[in-house]
């Protein structure tokens, strides 16, 4: 189990300063948000070999592409595009040696199952393409799939090639617990993001770790009973909340919280 942080922390830096940070916190990759609008890196494969000199002249990896391809939408063209540009993620992700890409089931415009029927239909098309590029399809615990009951209606339709990107805030958000949540997915979860947060008024507010409601310890200890051989990701979301502290500053925080919780267990 190993540590990183994603690129959102940083949408006021150029790539190559953000794998300097990366190095500075004594970490060996981060987690790239690769994106339309070009922070820090589009999808398009092959990748720029200018960029590609970048990452590998910092001697930092790339733990997982955290592309925007989502599939619960109605129109066929719309989800046969968001098919494509996960195909592009994938053979991104092969060529950066990242083994994980994200994607999305997104907000379901009708029935539960009719979306969760099309998100299964486009992911279980790409099971293949991806296995054979050695890259893992990582579907995050967000929007609808936040709720358990949601999320393993979706399991029962998915091939178990498909694996999840569990974000633990996302679903304590909606009243799900972990130690409720995690028995049901351990066994698919490639990728962790974390971050902490209180509610205030109704609305998330981000704090530093071990100063809101998400057991980041428990998390973690229930991780390595299970093997898990993936990165913690610190998610510290400055590209949306751009309110948020200093990542220079709260990220190490988390390093060393998240340190001290595996030393605990």
């Amino acid at each position: 189990m190993k540590i990183t942080f994603t690129t959102l922390a940083y949408p006021h830096l150029k790539l190559g300063e953000v794998l300097e940070r990366a190095k500075r916190f004594g970490l060996d990759a981060i987690e790239l948000r690769v994106a339309d609008d070009g922070i820090h890196l589009k999808p398009h494969h092959p990748v720029d070999r200018k960029v590609l000199k970048v990452i590998e002249s910092s001697g930092i990896k790339i733990a997982s592409i955290a592309g925007y391809a989502r599939f619960s939408m109605i129109d066929i063209n719309e989800r046969l595009r968001n098919e494509e540009l996960l195909k592009t993620l994938i053979l991104m992700a092969e060529e950066v040696g990242a083994k994980a890409v994200r994607a999305y089931a997104g907000r379901f415009p009708d029935s539960v199952e009719n979306s969760i029927n099309r998100v299964a239909e486009s992911l279980n098309k790409l099971a293949d393409f991806a296995d054979t590029h050695g890259v893992y399809i990582a579907i995050e615990t967000h929007d609808e799939l936040t709720r358990l009951e949601i999320l393993l209606k979706l399991f029962n339709k998915l091939d178990p090639r498909i694996k999840i990107l569990y974000d633990v805030a996302n679903m304590i958000m909606v009243g799900e617990k972990h130690e409720n949540v995690f028995p049901h997915i351990s066994n698919r979860i490639v990728h962790v993001h974390i971050k902490d947060f209180i509610m205030v008024e109704g609305k998330r507010i981000f704090v530093r770790p071990g100063k809101g409601v998400v057991p980041i310890c428990r998390v973690v200890k229930d991780l390595k009973s299970t093997g898990f051989k993936g990165y913690i990701s610190i998610e510290w979301e400055k590209m949306w909340h751009p309110e948020l502290e200093d990542p220079d500053i709260v990220i190490p925080l988390y390093i060393e919280f998240v340190k001290k919780c595996l030393i605990e267990t």
